[in-house]
């Protein structure tokens, strides 16, 4: 499950949204290798030694993307005011579990904890990349010399930011998980639920389980040390 990223800033996510309602259209990609987002004058990522690096874990409060309607009726087209920057903290609460559940499984859609979410609230969580760790790798820390899970760092060629589906309630949200597709399954058999722009208005419309298959996102892994 994924449970580290790091996200953009205030700053960042209202470029963003600016960028995604500014009525620009976007061209669909052809192939895995045109999967990109040239068409947008993003920021460019912080280098990943500056104090700048937003690194986000299971209650962390953050800026999130979400719809100013119901997701279960979904737009067109994300016109002007369509999406706004909500901080929220990352992780369902339940009362049967002392933890917060802060992944969920697209396929778990109709479980009641979800339910209501996954119908009437998704939202965009927007980050520069993501950690996952092995289920079988595993590496000596340099720091304590204890054996741990070896951690990669995911990344897509020429994107320097990632679109990922969640879902929110109240002041709390949830990153929603998929099957595994080629690049990822080597290190885990689930990925986040990785949305390219034109898949957006999708995933925020009443027919957003056709996006389940994420087979032809090129992820780039380089292990952490």
């Amino acid at each position: 499950m994924c449970a580290h990223y790091v996200g953009l800033s205030d700053e960042e996510i209202n470029l963003l949204i600016a960028q995604l309602t500014g009525g620009r259209p976007v061209a669909e990609p052809e192939s895995p290798e045109e999967y990109s987002q040239q068409e947008f004058d993003y920021p460019e990522p912080e280098d990943a030694s500056t104090e700048r690096r937003i690194d986000v874990y299971p209650k962390s409060v953050v800026p999130v993307i979400v719809p100013t309607f119901d997701t279960a009726v979904g737009v067109e087209r994300l016109a002007s005011g369509a999406l706004e920057r909500a901080d929220l903290e990352w992780g369902y609460s339940s009362q049967w579990n002392p933890q917060p559940i802060f992944n969920t499984r697209i396929e778990s859609a109709d479980k009641p904890i979800w339910r209501a979410s996954m119908e009437h609230d998704r939202c965009i969580i927007a980050c520069r990349w993501f950690y996952e760790s092995s289920g079988t790798e595993t590496r000596i820390s340099e720091r304590t010399g204890r054996t741990i899970k070896q951690q990669y760092m995911f990344t897509i060629p020429r994107m320097p930011v990632i679109f990922i589906g969640g879902i929110h309630r109240s002041h709390e949200y949830s990153m929603v998980t998929t099957r595994a597709n080629a690049s990822m399954a080597p290190v885990h058999p689930r990925m986040p639920l990785i949305l390219h722009p034109t898949e957006l208005t999708t995933w925020l419309g009443p027919d957003y389980m056709r996006l389940a298959d994420r087979s032809a996102v090129p992820l780039d892994a380089q292990p952490v040390h």
